[in-house]
């Protein structure tokens, strides 16, 4: 079996901050980030419930967030992350208290948290901090519809490909701890399937895959054999947060 080489290994990535708030005038963050307590996030923590009010709304910073939704009778699927460049609880800015899917922890770390009822107070102080979250609410409902047709058009081994660099992406390390089955549910596939997918990865010397541990060997490899819609939904994120003037 491949085995990495020292030039393989994993290198520390820069040190994450939330783009959400970061993106907002310096007096208007700051006094954000004074109302919001700085908590850790372990793996597999459910932090709300579809159809149920929100209790906090988080903004990741090294932690990042599975966006799933249920379906009587099958695994849960998965149909959008968060990590530090988002928030959960965005749809709050459109009055809405409820959460629209279940979220859980996909990844540990640090997140910014704020209560639902200190939010909306901020919100309705801040009509700059309402414009923010209005135009991620659009980038998330961008990925939801990409993943919805992802998932009906593409085969599993460029999907896989799009769903580990949007890993990759929010946990700012190379090495990534994600066993098959936790892939075929997330993949909404079988196990048969995320097998062959991530074999057909390693064989191209793109990842190293062993016993849950997947190391990233060839970023731009990955993103090579990713789906289309990896880069749209980029691009969708940086065209909506372009450079532009934030009035306070």
């Amino acid at each position: 079996m491949h085995q990495p080489s020292d030039s393989q290994k994993p290198q520390p990535l820069e040190p994450a901050t939330n783009r959400l708030l970061q993106g907002l005038p310096p007096k208007l963050r700051d006094h954000l980030l004074n109302s919001c307590e700085l908590v850790n996030l372990k793996f597999g923590t459910i932090l709300c419930e579809a159809e149920r009010p929100f209790k906090y709304a988080y903004f990741p910073v090294t932690a990042f967030i599975s966006l799933v939704t249920i379906v009587e009778g099958h695994q849960p699927l998965e149909m959008g992350l968060i990590g530090n460049e988002g928030m959960l609880g965005s749809t709050l800015s459109l009055g809405i208290p409820t959460a629209p899917m279940r979220a859980l922890v996909q990844g540990s770390g640090k997140a910014l948290r704020i209560s639902a009822t200190q939010l909306r107070s901020e919100l309705h102080a801040a009509p700059a901090f309402v414009n923010q979250l209005n135009r991620y609410v659009y980038v998330l409902l961008e990925q939801l519809a990409k993943t919805a047709a992802c998932i009906h058009f593409h085969e599993t081994e460029p999907r896989l490909a799009r769903w580990l660099l949007m890993t990759h992406d929010r946990t700012h390390a190379d090495q990534l701890h994600l066993t098959q089955e936790f892939l075929a549910d997330m993949l909404g596939v079988r196990r048969s399937s995320v097998t062959v997918a991530a074999g057909l990865l390693q064989a191209k010397n793109i990842i190293h895959y062993s016993r849950g541990e997947i190391m990233i060997l060839d970023r731009k490899g990955l993103e090579a054999s990713a789906c289309e819609c990896y880069q749209m939904v980029i691009r969708d994120y940086e065209q909506v947060f372009a450079p532009h003037e934030i009035k306070k």
